[in-house]
């Protein structure tokens, strides 16, 4: 057998766990949905006898099937996420073909498959052979897997609170969709592929692209304005009403309920106001944490008053999305999971700021999943909070700075900007002298620094 064959036999060979890996994957999603389907049926049968398990199957395939689209919808979002983590910084333009960045050879269309084409190559390029870094496959899965919880709970009007019942009051029933509906599904899952977008950018220590920003204002801002539904809550405290039973928001003025426009526009532009103003404020109380030095007038070009500003840039979306009420609490819980991460090794060599940063869109997630609940506790900070929630939800941000005091101001993190305004990668010169020495690529196990576009 001739060496270049013998290549490809190891290589297949080494492949075989991955593919095998793959295929279990797909195998055991199948199971599950199926066990789903059938233990649920059983599940509501035993608690209401007048239902036949065999009618119960069909709404609950539905919902398989709505967790599978969302599922799919954003792994691919998640894929085309690492393009723009990847390309941005580096002023490169998204569009076009991806390409592996070593030997710029065009991807096949079934290496782009998200997550199983990372398996099948067993995590190397098909050409060059060179590592392809698993943190591909690992944002394509916590997208997806966000977009699945988010868009399947939302469709079914679980967790979004003043828009109606859940559908699970009849269990023989299949989500009733509108327009309203869609479009706010559509807005809640752009904030989030932005707010992954921006966090992962900063977790590799980057700082945010401006066409990033303009693209997360226009859609989130101008997107509030041309769909009012978008809202959701209001900008002020409204008291104790009922969430699960309709409350009152939101008020008849809006145009979806046949009222004046100004007075939508007065909603939404308080809303907005709000939201960047606490975005504004509350960066400047975590600035202690992961900007120390920030100084926006007497040093409003240094690199710590850009931390600064990213910082408020990435704390304003969630605080669009869910009103400067709720922001807190998405901030407690995005410093609790950056506090995790700081704990794990993979995420040591990151800067606290870039773990806080990956963590807002989890947290985001978190609370547009347990939205109708959170705002029904009356503890949770939100427009129907108590006092002593809002102030205890108040003053644990602040404590934020006491517990999260890492900041990364002293130690430069992977891909962070050079003193030419360049993107190091300090990995290439590794790869460029191995290769000249004559190293065997496959010597390069660390080469989880390639990137895949």
């Amino acid at each position: 057998m001739c060496g270049h064959a013998k290549g490809h036999a190891i290589l297949s060979r080494r492949r075989s766990p991955y593919r095998i890996l793959a295929v279990c994957l797909l195998i055991g999603y199948l199971l599950a949905s199926m066990v789903y389907v059938w233990a649920f049926a059983i599940m509501v049968t035993r608690v209401h006898p007048h239902f036949r398990a065999v009618d119960l199957l069909a709404p609950r395939a539905n919902d398989v099937v709505i967790f599978t689209f969302f599922l799919v919808v954003g792994a691919s979002v998640g894929s085309f996420l690492n393009v723009v983590v990847w390309r941005l910084p580096q002023r490169l333009n998204v569009n076009g073909h991806s390409f592996c960045p070593r030997c710029r050879n065009q991807l096949r269309a079934r290496d782009n498959v998200p997550i199983f084409g990372w398996l099948w190559l067993s995590g190397r390029c098909r050409d060059c052979r060179l590592p392809i870094s698993s943190r591909y496959p690992i944002v394509e899965t916590l997208v997806g897997i966000t977009f699945a919880l988010v868009g399947a709970t939302e469709l079914t009007r679980w967790s979004l609170p003043y828009l109606g019942d859940s559908v699970r009051t009849n269990w023989l029933s299949t989500p009733y969709v509108d327009v309203d509906l869609l479009t706010l599904i559509f807005y809640h899952l752009v904030a989030l592929a932005t707010g992954w977008a921006a966090g992962l950018i900063r977790f590799d220590g980057n700082t945010l692209p401006p066409r990033l920003t303009l693209f997360a204002a226009v859609t989130l801002i101008g997107g509030m304005f041309a769909l009012p539904q978008a809202m959701v809550v209001p900008w002020q405290l409204v008291g104790d009403s009922n969430p699960s039973e309709g409350g009152f928001w939101p008020p008849s003025g809006w145009p979806t309920h046949g009222g004046d426009w100004s007075v939508t526009l007065v909603q939404i532009g308080m809303r907005l106001l709000t939201s960047l103003v606490a975005a504004g404020f509350f960066a400047r109380v975590l600035a202690k944490s992961f900007c120390p030095m920030a100084d926006m007038k007497m040093d409003p070009l240094g690199s710590s008053t850009r931390r600064l500003i990213d910082l408020m840039i990435l704390i304003a979306v969630p605080a669009i999305v869910v009103g400067w009420q709720a922001v807190m609490g998405v901030i407690l819980i995005a410093a609790i999971f950056a506090k995790i991460l700081e704990m794990c090794a993979f995420a040591q060599s990151r800067d606290s700021l870039g773990r806080f940063a990956v963590s807002l869109p989890v947290a985001m997630s978190v609370q547009l999943l347990l939205w109708r609940g959170l705002v029904a506790s009356h503890l949770w900070p939100s427009e129907q909070a108590s006092q002593v929630g809002l102030i205890v939800s108040f003053f644990g941000v602040l404590t934020i700075p006491l517990w999260l005091d890492e900041n990364g101001e002293s130690r430069a993190p992977m891909g962070d900007e050079d003193e030419n305004g360049g993107i190091s990668d300090h990995f290439d010169e590794d790869v460029r002298e191995a290769q000249a020495s004559g190293n065997d690529s496959n010597a390069l196990q660390q080469g989880d620094s390639f990137e895949l576009n």
